[in-house]
């Protein structure tokens, strides 16, 4: 039913960690495909013995480094009815493919499936990391398509995207930060819908934002946040004025002032 694809760049650990929670679920009706961009570490052969024939690793040497085009490498040879896009620092809890595949079999095949998530932080200066705190649980069950043309509301690891509604569709190599949110965008401007099903089984594993050792490009890259919103509200235009108005208020409350002519 799904086929999981996971980018990675130099986190053996981290890619091991996620590769567990794999294995660790209660329903294995899926496949893997890792797009690793750099040759520097041994694919964990170890770990991908378990999925017994399920998995393609592969090896990336062209194009530029990160996840946009890791992604669509992936989405490429990917099989499943659905497509999930799991980020190599993040892990599922065990159950979490059951119940979305329970979902999923009640037939009418929703475009795309989103579920809630917990919040893990972590401190990745240690070997293994170490959580820092509690697991936060999250729920974005209000999230709807107008929300999402507003705000980046849903982490690309809790989207199940039905494989045929992506035709056509990939991820803008160029940028640094939102890919993933731009993907989304192009979908929903395809007329797809989002339909949220009540599980939380995606853990988001974080390091704080100031943190050394934070490798989330995200963290590192705040000064572009109000360019790149900007450039994507302009490629994807609001469908009505009630989001514009909502666009223009969110960056109004950050002090940031433009005429609605801009949303």
């Amino acid at each position: 039913m799904f086929t999981i694809i996971i980018p990675t760049h130099d986190r053996p650990v981290l890619l091991q960690r996620t590769l567990e929670s794999l294995i660790a679920q209660t329903c294995q009706d899926f496949k893997i495909v890792i797009v690793s961009d750099s040759a520097t570490y041994i694919p964990p052969y170890h770990h991908l013995a378990h999925f017994n024939g399920r998995f393609d690793y592969v090896l990336r040497c062209s194009g530029r480094p990160g996840p946009a085009p890791s992604r669509d490498m992936g989405q490429a040879i990917a099989t499943g009815d659905y497509i999930i896009f799991l980020d190599d620092d993040d892990t599922f809890m065990p159950d979490h493919l059951a119940q979305l595949k329970a979902r999923l079999d009640q037939g009418d095949r929703p475009e795309l499936l989103f579920c809630d998530l917990q919040v893990q932080f972590e401190n990745r200066a240690v070997t293994p990391p170490e959580p820092q705190g509690p697991t936060h649980k999250v729920s974005i069950a209000d999230a709807t398509d107008d929300s999402v043309y507003i705000r980046n509301r849903i982490p690309n690891s809790c989207i199940a995207y039905r494989r045929d509604v992506l035709d056509g569709i990939t991820n803008n190599p160029e940028m640094v930060i939102y890919e993933d949110w731009d993907f989304l965008l192009s979908v929903l401007q395809k007329g797809c819908t989002l339909t949220h099903v009540a599980t939380d089984g995606v853990v988001i594993h974080k390091t704080p934002a100031d943190a050394p050792e934070n490798m989330r490009r995200g963290n590192t890259n705040e000064e572009l946040v109000v360019k790149v919103m900007m450039e994507l509200y302009l490629r994807h235009p609001a469908r009505n004025m009630e989001t514009r108005l909502a666009r223009q208020a969110l960056l109004a409350s950050a002090n940031l002032h433009f005429d609605l002519s801009h949303f």
